[in-house]
């Protein structure tokens, strides 16, 4: 009977994966892939039988004291030990491909040929023990057989529920564990996507089919749109190869933008145009139920004053459109980094980093001015300071005295182009630095100019 099942579950899988792998047809609009799962369904019914029957025949010995006569025992282990090496290379074979074609009718024959090694395993581990039992008179060892048989019926009862449950899910169309999120995830990080509305994913064989519901910016034209989209496409084929996606849109009501938080929103939007980049420095205040904003926008091209002009005023009109409660936009523009080859001057040019020393020193801030360095080009020379602060402050306290420090050094140090600075506590300043004024540090560099 065992060596019956294990053949119809051969043949079952054989036909099922032919089968499960054809195309969409006219009939079936979402291919043949539930195939693998009814396969994998109907090998697990195969599998309870056969622990049935194992179960019924370990009964029979141990409690209705049915033996079992050992004739030629040496040739039956023989048999077995081949009959073993033959199924342990199949499993081998078959989660392989199962693992690699994400089959579940694979994975039940393996699971079912698994099985096949475990019990015979036992046969011959209880074979053993019953022939050792008759040697010696040990009546222990003569149920070794049935008691071995019984575990190895409960533990392949136990994994082939695991697999059922698998192979009902998919039937069912259960959402596969941790997709929805992993995709939703994807979606979030992609720009001009401003709401999820819906997620939707099946299995069927080894292939998803995946349904997503997006808001968008409503002053997107079809084109930025369908660039959305197609990003959106990318990054779940990435993650998912074997999968096939829908994807619809809808504009985005004001009123839920606005929950979501207006500063995504304005990036979201700033970011459609190709010009802008390193959007920051964004500021919203309410004045009678009235928000007004105000950002900073880097720009990666020279333009005139007004290219810039009417950048800005569409800009302005897409944030206004997209949030209601917006009546007043003001974009301030600035040149994107820029990188210049420069060398280190500070040691030709200790007198400019005393004069530097002496204008902060006059500043009536509590803080130690501890490194200073020089790069210069062409006439223009650039600062960086490191500097120790007493106390603690917060990173808008600090860019109000680095704000002061830049105007009094420009002011009173006309040579320096720009000046860079660094903060950190006063207690992590290397010892003795205060003293030395000028950190090590190697000539040659690149600038990169904001």
């Amino acid at each position: 009977q065992h060596s019956t099942l294990d053949l119809c579950a051969a043949v079952i899988t054989f036909f099922t994966v032919r089968v499960s792998d054809k195309p969409a047809d006219v009939k079936h609009h979402y291919g043949h892939g539930k195939l693998e799962s009814f396969s994998a369904l109907i090998e697990t019914i195969l599998l309870f039988i056969t622990c049935g029957w194992i179960i019924y025949e370990a009964g029979e010995k141990l409690f209705l004291g049915k033996t079992v006569e050992l004739v030629g025992i040496h040739w039956g282990v023989l048999t077995m030990l081949i009959s073993i090496a033959v199924d342990y290379s199949r499993v081998r074979v078959l989660k392989k491909a199962a693992k690699q074609h994400a089959s579940q009718a694979l994975e039940a024959d393996a699971l079912h040929f698994s099985s096949d090694v475990w019990s015979s395993s036992i046969i011959i581990a209880g074979l053993v023990c019953v022939w050792l039992g008759n040697k010696f008179n040990i009546p222990f060892l003569k149920l070794a057989d049935p008691i071995a048989a019984l575990g190895v019926a409960l533990l392949v009862i136990k994994v082939s529920i695991h697999l059922a449950k698998d192979a009902i899910d998919v039937l069912l169309d259960t959402a596969p564990r941790g997709m929805k999120e992993m995709i939703n995830k994807e979606i979030k990080e992609v720009l001009g996507v401003l709401q999820i509305a819906d997620i939707r994913v099946r299995a069927a064989g080894a292939f998803y089919y995946i349904d997503v519901n997006i808001g968008t910016d409503p002053s997107l034209s079809h084109g930025e749109v369908h660039a959305i989209v197609h990003e959106i496409r990318e990054r779940i084929y990435a993650k998912i190869p074997r999968c096939d996606i829908i994807i619809s849109t809808f504009p985005a009501p004001a009123g839920e933008v606005a929950a979501n938080g207006i500063n995504p929103v304005i990036r979201n939007i700033i970011g459609q145009f190709t010009n802008c980049t390193n959007v920051h420095n964004i500021h919203v205040y309410e004045i009678d139920g009235k928000k007004k904003v105000t950002a900073h926008i880097e720009l990666k091209e020279n333009l005139t004053l007004k290219e810039t002009h009417d950048l800005a005023h569409k800009i302005s009109q897409a944030i206004q459109q997209t949030v209601a409660e917006i009546d007043s936009v003001n974009i301030y523009f600035e040149c994107a980094e820029q990188v210049m080859e420069a060398e280190d001057i500070t040691e030709a040019r200790r007198d400019l980093v005393e004069a530097i020393r002496t204008a902060v020193n006059k500043l009536d801030i509590n803080f130690d001015c501890h490194a200073i360095r020089l790069y210069g080009k062409d006439n223009k020379i650039s600062s960086f300071l490191h500097c120790g602060v007493r106390g603690d402050f917060t990173v808008d306290k600090l860019e109000a005295i680095s704000n002061n420090i830049k105007s009094y050094l420009k002011k009173n140090v006309p040579q320096l182009d720009n000046v860079h600075i660094h903060f950190e506590p006063w207690d992590s300043m290397p010892e003795g630095s205060a003293d030395t004024g000028i950190s090590n540090q190697e000539s040659g560099v690149r600038i990169q100019k904001v």
